[in-house]
């Protein structure tokens, strides 16, 4: 049998973004966020003040929808 996997990503876009937006909200007031898949990771930059430079910016498992980390 031959399997062939094009992809490891098992998270949407969306699905990173909503992840990043809970785990966030629970200390900051967040808006707007941008993803980026690489390396079978997405991470998403959040803003989470006032100022568009406060961002938060949370690595995600794209397999299993894990928080990694968080800077």
């Amino acid at each position: 049998m031959h399997h062939i996997n094009k992809s490891t990503e098992k998270i949407s876009m969306h699905q990173a973004i909503e992840i990043a937006k809970k785990f966030l909200e629970q200390h900051h007031n967040v808006s707007s966020a941008k993803a980026i898949f690489d390396k079978d990771k997405w991470f998403v930059t959040m803003c989470v003040g006032m100022s568009k430079n406060d961002t938060r910016q949370v690595q995600i498992d794209a397999v299993t929808g894990k928080i990694l980390g968080c800077t």
